[in-house]
C-alpha cells in the first residue's frame, strides 16, 4: 500500500500501483459506509425510547377517551330504558 502512495507522489504509476491505489479507496469508502451506518443506528436507538414514551402517552389519552365515550353511552342506554319503561 506503501509503495502505491510513493509511486503516486513519484509520479511512475503502473497497472499494479493503480490496482493497490483503487483497492485503498473501495476500502475507505466501504468503512466509512460503516462509520455512516453506525452513526445512523446509534441516533435511532437514542430517539426510539422517546417515540415510544411519546407513543405510551397517546395511546393512553386515546384509551380514557374510548372509556369516556363507553360511560357516556351506557349513561344514554340507561336513561333511555327508564324513560320507556317509566
Amino acid at each position: 500500500m506503501y509503495d502505491a502512495i510513493l509511486a503516486l507522489v513519484e509520479g511512475t504509476v503502473t497497472p499494479g500501483v493503480l490496482m493497490a491505489i483503487v483497492m485503498l479507496a473501495l476500502y475507505v469508502f466501504i468503512f466509512a459506509l460503516v462509520i455512516i451506518c453506525l452513526i445512523r443506528v446509534a441516533r435511532y436507538f437514542g430517539t426510539a425510547g422517546k417515540e415510544q414514551k411519546l407513543m405510551r402517552m397517546e395511546m393512553g389519552k386515546l384509551a380514557e377517551e374510548v372509556h369516556l365515550l363507553r360511560h357516556e353511552l351506557e349513561d344514554g342506554k340507561k336513561q333511555e330504558s327508564s324513560t320507556e319503561s317509566g
